[in-house]
């Protein structure tokens, strides 16, 4: 006795099976991407052709140009800004400070936070920038 084999060609894909591989797929992206987190404050970075990008768990400090200043997203005033500071270092264990400054702040502005940054426990300094074009 002789068996016959069939074989019938597939027309067709199924769409379910497409749905859920273009999902996995959507999931696989989804976690292996890295979201980098900045505060919703509005400044121009200056630009910085060897800029790079900084991973570690940090604390962000950010002058505006009108000269406001900022603990991560939190509007703070010169005077508690040392012991803000200082308790949130406490907390850190890489005393790693990101200063984000409008451009046009001025110089002497940017060293006085720098100075109390450094008083208040702060060991490392990075000034945040764009790159450049």
């Amino acid at each position: 006795m002789q068996i016959k084999a069939r074989h019938e060609l597939l027309s067709s894909l199924n769409p379910i099976s497409i749905a859920d591989i273009v999902l996995l797929l959507l999931i696989f992206f989804l976690l292996t991407s890295t979201y980098v987190l900045e505060p919703g404050i509005r400044v121009k970075l200056p630009a910085s052709t060897s800029a790079e990008v900084v991973s570690k768990k940090e604390i962000v400090v950010t002058i505006t140009k009108e000269g406001e200043l900022f603990l991560g997203d939190k509007k703070v005033g010169l005077p508690e800004f040392a012991t803000l500071l200082e308790a949130e270092l406490k907390e850190s264990e890489q005393k790693l400070i990101i200063i984000r400054t409008d451009k046009e702040v001025e110089v002497d502005r940017l060293v006085r936070i720098m100075d109390l940054s450094r008083s208040a426990g702060g060991e490392k300094f990075f000034i945040a920038t764009r790159r450049a074009e």
